[in-house]
Formats: C-alpha cells, sequence, structure tokens
C-alpha cells in the first residue's frame, strides 16, 4: 500500500516525487519542467504528445492541480510508506505508545498521531531506524573531526611544552654563563682595585716620606739662617768701629757659608712636590 501511495506521486519522467504537478487534458500529470523539456525536443510548430498514453495535443494547455500540489506538500512533510514502515517504539509516548518518526530538522523525536503535522511540514522526516544510521554517522562524522582536532591540539601542545622546556633551559645555560663571566670581572676589578690601592699606598708612603726628610733638612737649614741673621745682626749693632770690625773674617765666613747652604737646598724645595701615581 505505502509502495502504490508513492508510485502515486512519482513524475514518469524524472521518477521523483511531483514538483509543481500539471495535466493537459489526458489525465496524466507531470513536473512542470519535465513535460516542457520533453515537448522542448520535438518539432518546434508540431503535435505535442503525452508521455504516458502517447495521445497528441495541437497546442496544449498546462493547468497546475492545486489537490495533487497540496497532497505531495503533505507527503513530504509526513512520508506515509515510512509511517507504515516504522516499527513501534521501545519508548511509548507520554500519555500513550504510538508509532514514532524523527524529525532530522528539528532533531527531535515525531509522534504521528500525538504532534501537529504542520509543526514539521516541509522538515526532513524519516523513520526511528533511518534516523539512528543518519544520527549516527553524523556523530562518528564529528567524532573523527573532534578526533583529529584533539590530535592537532596535542601535537601543538607536546610541541610547546618541548619549546618550554628548552627556553628554560637554555635561559638556566645563559644565566650561568652571564653569572659566571660577571663573576670573573668582579674578581679582576677587585685584584686590579687592591693592586692599584697596594701601588698608591706604596707611592704615598715614599712620598710622604721624602717629604719628612726635606722638611727636616730646611728645618735645619733654617735655624742655621737664623743663626747667621742673628750674628749678623749682633755685628751690625757694634758702635764701635774697632769692635765692629774685629773677628768680621770669621764672621763674613760663616755667613756665606750659610748664604751658600740655604741657597743650595732652597731650589729643590720650590719645585712641585711628587704626588703618587
Amino acid at each position: 500500500m505505502a509502495c502504490c501511495l508513492k508510485d502515486e506521486l512519482l513524475c514518469s519522467i524524472c521518477l521523483s516525487i511531483y514538483q509543481d504537478p500539471v495535466s493537459f487534458g489526458c489525465e496524466h500529470y507531470f513536473c512542470r519542467k519535465c513535460i516542457t523539456e520533453h515537448w522542448s525536443r520535438q518539432e518546434p510548430h508540431g503535435a505535442r504528445d503525452c508521455p504516458e498514453c502517447r495521445r497528441t495535443f495541437a497546442d496544449p494547455l498546462l493547468s497546475p492541480s492545486l489537490k495533487l500540489s497540496n497532497i505531495v506538500e503533505r507527503y513530504s512533510a509526513f512520508p506515509l510508506d515510512a509511517i507504515l514502515n516504522a516499527q513501534r517504539s521501545s519508548y511509548p509516548c507520554k500519555d500513550h505508545e504510538k508509532v514514532k518518526l524523527f524529525c532530522l530538522s528539528d532533531k527531535s523525536l515525531v509522534c504521528f498521531f500525538c504532534d501537529e503535522p504542520a509543526l514539521h511540514e516541509q522538515h526532513q522526516v524519516t523513520t526511528i531506524d533511518e534516523a539512528y544510521e543518519e544520527i549516527q554517522r553524523e556523530m562518528k562524522e564529528q567524532l573523527a573531526t573532534l578526533q583529529d582536532s584533539e590530535k592537532g591540539h596535542t601535537e601543538a601542545l607536546q610541541l610547546l611544552q618541548r619549546q618550554l622546556t628548552e627556553t628554560k633551559s637554555s635561559a638556566k645555560g645563559l644565566r650561568a654563563t652571564i653569572g659566571e663571566a660577571f663573576e670573573r670581572l668582579q674578581r679582576f676589578l677587585r685584584e686590579r682595585q687592591k693592586s692599584m690601592l697596594e701601588e698608591l699606598e706604596t707611592d704615598t708612603a715614599r712620598t710622604l716620606a721624602d717629604i719628612e726628610r726635606k722638611i727636616q733638612r730646611y728645618s735645619q737649614q733654617l735655624r742655621d739662617v737664623k743663626e747667621g741673621v742673628q750674628i749678623l745682626q749682633e755685628r751690625l749693632n757694634e758702635t764701635g768701629r774697632h769692635d765692629f770690625l774685629e773677628g768680621v773674617a770669621l764672621t763674613s765666613e760663616r755667613c756665606s757659608a750659610y748664604s751658600l747652604l740655604a741657597s743650595a737646598a732652597l731650589g729643590p724645595a720650590l719645585c712641585p712636590s711628587h704626588k703618587p701615581s
């Protein structure tokens, strides 16, 4: 019965469910597109025939069948052959057990007796078994896609983990190298500082000792000069000519010696002092 019903809704030209069914006088129906293409292959101004009964028509007028279009539309929403061939579900409806279908468009179970047909009109409705196979196929495809994505993400994470480990290791090695280099530099600077300070202390001590010796020598020479000054002043204070000239040779000799000694020692003392290098 189901097969006969579906056969009545098939176009004999394209062998598919009617699309815009029309007739033209012999009570046979065809898709408007199919019969138009069929006639376009015939003589341009010749008679038109019916592909089923072979009757010819001089100038046939294509008449749409609204009733047949409604039947096709209803059948497309709820294919009766699928309903009649459907098995009873082990999961009955909420209120009573009925034959169940599945709407692939809404991804939901449909009870032909409980649900409003208009809710799934123009939707893809099929049996539970066919829906199960279709959803299984779709989910397997989704699973394969997700597994490929999981594999790609896992490989990417593994690569990033390796890069993370390598970067940390490289940074650790570089950190150690920099630390060693700066430690050597600091050690060199400390040794250089120590050497320069020791050299400074040595030069300073030598310079200070030289200055101390000069201070002692010039202090002694200053005392000698003062003594000469005193002798000359005392000699000049003599009022008597005889007393003034008596012993003047010895006084003059001593004063000349003081003068020569002071002049010879005064030159180096006026030179710039030695500075530590």
